[in-house]
């Protein structure tokens, strides 16, 4: 009698614990797949950088960048195809007199931003600017993917440098926390074919959830000098390029391998470095020119300045140039480089310092492009620049959608598009466990006031 004045109350907790079984069944954690926080991610990926400097200031423009960053649910995509740094803000300073710069900021290349809070932002995004495809797409999942590639630039008579293509993400991708950058060159060629470098890849990934793992990559496809293929040792593919200096060296080129290194929570994988060196043959046909023209450089240049004030950027910048190239200062070009980093968002108190998460630099830096390089001049860490104009900055970048073909062969590796996991822990399941107990205490409420009304029928009845 007692049950079946409660089956009200019994049909109603079947139907919930149903709803709760089939919803626990679905959720990530119970099949196995913990929800993953979506953290802070940065990836920076360089194509060619031509840097010129005095001293230890560099004066280096870069051609094909790809950026991608995101911080909680907010991601951020950027492709550049020329980025140029400190000359970039010399030529965009007011003029001597006041005047109007040599080279606005808004007329100099300007790059492909996408935003996850942007309406259209999950569609990807496609430029052309300077020969360079720029691409981008940004979700709330969170995730950012960008990709800029370049063509092949250069003598072939000096140096020619093949197609380059760069890729970043950043986000939740895959169920798993992760930023990730490549860069692929399909070649390098010197003086006319004497040395030769076929397929560079580096690539550079630092995932911290579900599991801690970075790593980073060199790897060249082949090598050959003075028409003599190569073999290239699997555990030290950079192992041939001494034969390849001992070749290059008399021509005034030396070639510094990538070296791969982790350092204050960033994966880097350096630049390959071409250095111009001394080189006997070159300065016995350039020196007498550059001798011949020193008396009369300076009385020319000062009366340009003097006839007009703001050629003195120009001057500057080609100044620069020239000294990189006759032994006053140094010039060097760097092929690929990449840097990638994750991290968990710390919490705090109000009355405690927020700690443990690395600060990141805005994606766009605006005036200067991050460095990436290895001890030395060329730079150890990633550096944002100055500010970035406003509407330009992002949550974080430092060190990707259909991705456009080239030539480097088993270069045409490429990030395969991936679906993040989306969903997170509490909402939908948590409302439905607390209107089921509700449902419930209710039913069994309304079952028991009937019950007693029944009883106390029963006894008048009796009496």
């Amino acid at each position: 009698m007692h049950v079946s004045a409660f089956k009200r109350t019994l049909a109603g907790g079947a139907v919930w614990a149903l709803a709760m079984g089939g919803l626990l069944l679905a959720s990530p954690s119970a099949s196995g797949q913990e929800a993953v926080e979506p953290g802070l991610g940065s990836a920076y990926a360089q194509g060619v950088k031509v840097d010129p400097r005095s001293g230890r200031l560099s004066f280096g423009i870069t051609y094909g960048l790809a950026l991608a960053g995101h911080q909680n649910n907010v991601a951020v995509a950027e492709a550049r195809s020329v980025d140029l740094g400190v000359i970039g803000t010399t030529l965009a300073g007011e003029g001597c007199d006041g005047g109007d710069p040599t080279y606005p900021k808004e007329d100099q290349p300007q790059p492909l931003v996408v935003r996850s809070t942007e309406e259209g932002s999950s569609e990807e995004k496609v430029e052309t600017e300077n020969g360079v495809e720029k691409r981008a797409v940004a979700t709330a999942d969170p995730s950012a993917r960008s990709v800029a590639t370049t063509a092949a630039s250069g003598d072939p008579a000096v140096v020619e440098i093949g197609a380059t293509r760069s890729i970043t993400e950043s986000g939740v991708l895959d169920g798993a926390r992760v930023a990730r950058a490549i860069t692929e060159v399909s070649g390098v060629s010197f003086a006319g074919g004497q040395v030769e470098l076929k397929g560079l890849r580096w690539e550079a990934a630092f995932q911290t959830a579900p599991v801690e793992e970075a790593t980073g990559s060199f790897t060249i496809e082949g090598i050959t000098v003075a028409g003599e293929r190569l073999p290239i040792p699997g555990d030290n593919p950079t192992e041939q390029l001494a034969e390849a200096n001992a070749v290059l060296e008399p021509l005034g080129f030396r070639i510094t391998p990538p070296t791969v290194r982790n350092e204050s929570g960033i994966q880097f994988v350096d630049p390959m470095r071409i250095g111009i060196v001394p080189s006997t043959a070159r300065e016995s046909a350039l020196g007498p020119v550059f001798s011949g023209l020193q008396p009369v450089r300076e009385s020319v240049f000062d009366a340009l300045i003097e006839a007009d004030c703001s050629s003195a950027s120009m001057i500057t910048v080609l100044d620069i140039v020239l000294n990189s190239v006759t032994g006053a200062g140094s010039l060097n070009m760097e092929l690929g480089g990449v840097t990638a980093s994750s991290n968990e968002i710390a919490f705090t108190s109000f009355l405690g310092g927020l700690g443990g998460a690395p600060s990141l630099p805005p994606l766009s830096s605006g005036d200067s492009s991050p460095s990436l390089g290895g001890g030395g001049d060329s730079g150890a860490s990633l550096s944002g620049g100055s500010s970035a104009p406003a509407g330009s900055a992002a949550p974080a970048p430092p060190s990707p959608a259909a991705t456009p073909g080239g030539d480097g062969g088993g270069t045409e590796q490429a990030i395969a598009d991936v679906e993040p996991i989306s969903g997170s822990r509490g909402g939908a399941l948590a409302g439905v466990g607390l209107g089921g107990l509700a449902l419930l205490a209710a039913l069994a409420g309304a079952d028991r006031a009937q019950m007693r009304r029944a009883q106390r029928s029963i006894l008048m009845e009796v009496s």
